[in-house]
């Protein structure tokens, strides 16, 4: 199909398109000449409405070949394109090596079970509780990820817990009932298909990709440190990946001026199932500090702990905390915490490992190595990480629970 180009407009299907993506940067991408005003109230809606910088992100993805790949091609006519979308599409032609937009729509979340960001406020008419209401953009200086809840509801009750542990004294669960705070739903349940979207997050490689989450995670960091907004991020469980991989792709589109304002900002690590080290990587590469408490794990959990290696590498996000907590004045952690902690993790994983090590250990020590193991094998699966789990009295107290209900 002939197509003419002139500087950053072309003739295509007999009317006139207008050149959206950047010049001599990857492919043309055009939209028709008629729509280029709303595509400029896009760009701008995209600053303050996390919905419309995921489409804008994703349209701006085509002028590469990563948009191009995650395209589905017509059967019907080899020069039509459609991209899919969370929530929506975007349709296009390809001709003479240039990208023409026909047709992109994103619709607004109307499911109470979709991934996206939400404010929760406190209600203690009728005893109602938490409820929960989608916004575009963060609206309260705490916002926290969750990981696997069975249902919005159930994660936006939960998450008040974590925030507390993480920025106690300032911040409590009772103060959060005055305050509220912001949620983003990651909707990955509580079955083995979310550790597959998991995996894909927490991987180090494919910087470019990512789930559709993280993609629109991304844009509330984006949207946030462009407002230089002060945010106490919660990271709980699976959110831990999620978090890292929209980092990841934020901080390849931040100006110096976003990053700077990413110093601002706190997080804190609860219940982590991936490795803290490589989160507090990028964590720390955008400048961002970390909480004034110490990153919470369930000590008898061993995805947590030995799966992930976080027996050793909270260790060392907990000392750097010490330093930087240090540089700011704050004393929420000492080395004898930190020492007391690596001496009962290598004791925990001498006895572990006694029965192996000593072939001629009595037949006491391998029977309680053998039922330690799997009773922390069985604990980890009992729903010990929706809660707050200090220590082994808090593990023993919510696994009696949870027996009771199953009884």
């Amino acid at each position: 199909m002939e197509v003419s180009i002139k500087g950053n407009e072309a003739i295509f299907q007999g009317q006139p398109w207008k050149q959206i993506s950047p010049p001599d940067q990857g492919m043309k991408v055009f939209v028709p000449k008629s729509e280029h005003s709303n595509y400029n109230r896009l760009k701008n809606k995209a600053k303050t409405d996390y919905h419309a910088g995921y489409l804008l992100s994703q349209l701006n993805s085509l002028n590469n070949r990563h948009g191009l790949l995650r395209s589905s091609v017509s059967r019907f006519k080899p020069t039509e394109h459609k991209l899919e979308l969370d929530g929506g599409y975007i349709s296009y032609s390809m001709a003479n090596g240039c990208v023409f937009i026909q047709d992109y729509d994103v619709s607004r979340n109307r499911s109470g079970e979709k991934a996206g960001l939400y404010v929760a406020t406190y209600s203690k008419v009728g005893g109602s509780g938490w409820k929960e209401e989608e916004e575009s953009r963060v609206s309260s200086s705490h916002i926290a990820i969750n990981g696997g809840y069975a249902n919005l509801k159930s994660a936006v009750f939960a998450m008040p817990q974590f925030i507390e542990r993480g920025y106690k004294p300032d911040t409590t669960q009772t103060t959060l009932q005055t305050s509220g705070y912001s949620l983003f739903y990651n909707d990955c349940g509580t079955g083995l298909d979310s550790s597959f979207r998991e995996v894909f997050d927490a991987s180090i490689v494919n910087t470019k990709g990512g789930s559709e989450n993280a993609k629109k995670l991304a844009q509330i960091i984006r949207i946030e440190a462009r407002a230089g907004k002060e945010l106490n991020w919660t990271l709980h469980e699976k959110g831990h990946a999620l978090f890292k991989r929209a980092l990841q792709i934020a901080l390849k589109e931040l100006s110096p001026k976003e990053l700077e304002n990413l110093g601002k900002q706190k997080v804190f690590y609860a219940n982590p199932t991936m490795n803290l080290s490589v989160i507090d990587h990028y964590r720390k590469k955008a400048g961002m500090q970390l909480a004034p408490q110490r990153p919470l794990m369930n000590e008898l959990n061993l995805s947590q702990t030995w799966g992930t290696g976080n027996a050793v590498s909270e260790i060392h996000v907990s000392a750097r905390q010490m330093k930087e907590q240090g540089e700011n004045g704050l004393r929420n952690l000492t080395p004898g915490q930190l020492t007391a902690t690596g001496f009962k993790r290598t004791m925990m994983a001498a006895v572990g490992a006694s029965p192996y090590l000593v072939p001629e250990a009595a037949l006491s020590t391998q029977a309680v190595s053998f039922a330690t193991g799997w009773a922390a094998l069985v604990i980890s699966n009992f729903g010990a990480n929706s809660k707050v789990i200090e220590n082994g009295g808090d593990m023993i107290d919510h696994t009696i629970n949870q027996l009771r209900k199953r009884a």
